[in-house]
């Protein structure tokens, strides 16, 4: 198994690829993500908050650990603070790497709000 490592545009840990090891089976990939803090201010988003990527793969998956390493990298980022913006760079960066089509989307809680959002993103190929 062959891993890439890809350096983000905005934070030190980098994203990983994973050799797909059946590249001619179609399979539709969906990781999972309960998210942490970001913002330690407005303590943002709440518990319960979760991001989903998902994309069919071609020739490379996400490695999962440098995935998770990736998403707590962000904690406390001059940058990206919005979540918004959080999610277009989650998968703008997924699309970059991976070479198709990525669709996020974020379940975000509020702390202080009475309210939740959802996010959806659709990144074409980087």
């Amino acid at each position: 198994m062959t891993w890439l490592t890809h350096p983000s545009e905005y934070v030190a840990a980098p994203l990983k690829t994973i050799d797909n090891r059946r590249p001619n089976i179609l399979s539709e990939i969906e990781h999972s993500i309960d998210l942490p803090v970001l913002c330690p201010h407005s303590r943002n988003p709440l518990a319960g908050s979760t991001l989903s990527i998902r994309y069919t793969a071609r020739e490379r998956i996400l490695e999962l650990f440098a995935l998770e390493a990736y998403i707590q990298a962000f904690v406390g980022h001059p940058q990206v603070r919005d979540m918004e913006f959080f999610v277009q760079v989650v998968g703008e960066e997924c699309a970059r790497i991976l070479g198709v089509p990525v669709a996020c989307v974020g379940q975000i809680l509020y702390n202080g709000l009475g309210m939740g959002q959802t996010i959806r993103v659709q990144v074409a190929t980087g």
